[in-house]
C-alpha cells in the first residue's frame, strides 16, 4: 500500500511517502540500539516477576492518583508503602533495563516526530539546533499555538 500525497490534478506532482516511510522503519529495525532496546523490553515481558511487581506498582499509583484527584488524603502510611514498592521495584535489573529502553524508544518516537513537525513548518529540512527546545520556555517553535 502507498500512501500518495498530492491533489487529483494532472499538472501537480504526487508525492509517494509510503516507500521513504517503509525505509524510516527498516532503517530503525536494524539500528543496533533499537534491537538492544527491544529485546530488553521482550526480556521483561517474558519475566512474570518482573512484570507482576511493575503491575502492583503501577495499580498502586493509579489508586493513589484517584484518590487524591477525588480529594481524599493520602496518608503517610500509604504514601510510605507506595515509596516502599516504588524502590524496592524500580531498583530490579529487569525493571531498570526495561525502563531504560522505553524510555530510549520514545526518545527516538520523540526526535523523528519533532524532525518531522519541524520539516513541515520549516519547508526545509531544520538545523541540529532548531530541533532543541528554545531556552527560557516556548521550546516547539512559532506558530505552535502553545505561547
Amino acid at each position: 500500500m502507498s500512501l500518495i500525497i498530492g491533489v487529483d490534478d494532472d499538472r501537480a506532482q504526487k508525492a509517494d511517502l509510503g516507500d521513504k516511510i517503509r525505509e524510516l522503519c527498516e532503517a530503525l529495525l536494524e539500528d543496533d540500539n533499537v534491537v538492544a532496546a527491544r529485546e530488553r523490553v521482550a526480556g521483561f515481558m517474558n519475566n512474570p516477576q518482573a512484570t507482576a511487581g511493575y503491575a502492583k506498582l503501577a495499580d498502586l499509583s493509579e489508586q493513589l492518583q484517584r484518590k487524591e484527584m477525588a480529594g481524599e488524603e493520602i496518608s503517610e502510611e500509604e504514601g510510605q508503602a507506595f515509596e516502599a514498592l516504588r524502590k524496592s521495584t524500580l531498583s530490579e535489573p529487569p525493571v531498570q533495563a526495561f525502563m531504560e529502553a522505553r524510555g530510549m524508544l520514545q526518545e527516538i518516537e520523540s526526535f523523528i516526530m519533532a524532525y518531522v513537525s519541524r520539516t513541515l513548518e520549516l519547508g526545509r529540512i531544520p538545523k541540529e539546533n532548531e530541533l532543541m527546545p528554545q531556552q527560557g520556555g516556548g521550546g516547539c517553535g512559532e506558530g505552535c499555538g502553545c505561547h
